[in-house]
């Protein structure tokens, strides 16, 4: 019985051993980086950079695929199907993680039981932008116009996050306004510009150069300080809001059970690629702030995430189907 458990002892460690081997040696064939949503946002522009340095770094193609659709269903499923090894990973984000789950009765995926987190790459805040239409030129303003006339402004909101962070807006303002959805950034944002709703809160890529070309008139950003590429803008706390730290957030996931080995060097090389100062650099010019860290340090903001929006939710009444 003893030799027996030796020998399996032993074989467990060689097994072990190999596997350590192979890892180091990863990759050794292209990777496959899946965004779940049409090209141009800035989970887009966050994977590309990224990818492009990773490339030059492991001496493989790194090749980015837009599989949209669904709300980045159709791509989150066609990751936690791939082969575990690897090679095919997830360009994840809030709804993918959290979200979706939140919205929809019924997935084709578990985010918890289908991906194994692998890094944080970025995120960047939101910035609560109003248009020329409404008089409010201040956050002070636009919250005494919206008690003064409740339920009649209106916010748009071109995601299921983008919706939750308005209604969190709504909680931390007191003001009450009408949602108005819509399917995507650009088609809300152009009803912002005409006059048609009264505010959004969209990341700063999507937002930034109308608030530069004096179109569009930026209330705070959601972040606790101001951002280096709009340092004109006030943070949340500068305006008088509590707790309206929100981020859109990138990282990258592989499918459940690829090897921790081949994990912490996926992990290793993100990083890598991540503090090279030109990824870092051209990020920082559309206002994204690069992450990194361990895998176990992106579980656990994924969890944090998780409980936090889980938790909104449920005071907004959002069901599944709602949006």
């Amino acid at each position: 019985m003893k030799n027996a458990i030796r020998i399996l002892a032993c074989a467990t460690l060689a097994l072990g051993a190999i596997c350590n081997a192979h890892a180091q040696d990863f990759p050794t064939k292209s990777i496959q980086i899946i965004v779940p949503f049409p090209p141009g946002g800035v989970a887009d522009l966050v994977v590309r950079t990224v990818a492009q340095k990773l490339g030059q770094d492991v001496k493989q193609p790194v090749l980015v695929v837009n599989k949209p659709g669904a709300s980045g269903i159709i791509g989150a499923e066609y990751v936690a199907r791939a082969a575990p090894d690897g090679y095919t990973l997830l360009l994840a984000n809030l709804p993918i993680m959290s979200i979706n789950e939140l919205q929809y009765s019924s997935l084709p995926y578990s985010a918890a039981r289908d991906f194994a987190p692998v890094i944080l790459l970025a995120d960047q805040p939101y910035i609560i932008a109003t248009g020329n239409a409404v008089p409010a030129k201040t956050m002070k303003e636009f919250i005494a116009y919206a008690k003064e006339k409740p339920d009649t402004l209106t916010f748009g909101s071109a995601s299921s996050s983008t919706f939750l962070a308005g209604e969190l807006f709504k909680q931390r303002a007191g003001i009450r306004m009408a949602h108005i959805p819509y399917k995507g950034s650009a088609p809300a944002i152009n009803d912002l510009l005409g006059g048609h709703i009264s505010l959004i809160l969209d990341p700063v890529i999507t937002l930034l150069p109308h608030v530069q070309a004096g179109k569009l008139r930026a209330l705070a950003v959601t972040s606790p300080t101001r951002i280096d590429s709009a340092p004109d803008i006030p943070s949340y706390k500068e305006v008088g809001l509590e707790d309206m730290d929100i981020t859109s957030w990138q990282g990258i996931v592989a499918p459940a059970g690829t090897p921790a080995a081949v994990v912490k060097k996926l992990n290793e090389d993100f990083n890598r690629a991540l503090q090279s100062p030109e990824v870092a650099s051209r990020l920082k010019e559309q206002g994204v702030s690069t992450k990194g860290g361990s895998a176990q340090a992106f579980t656990d903001f994924v969890a944090a995430e998780n409980k936090r929006w889980a938790t909104l939710a449920k005071q907004v009444n959002f069901l599944p189907g709602k949006l």
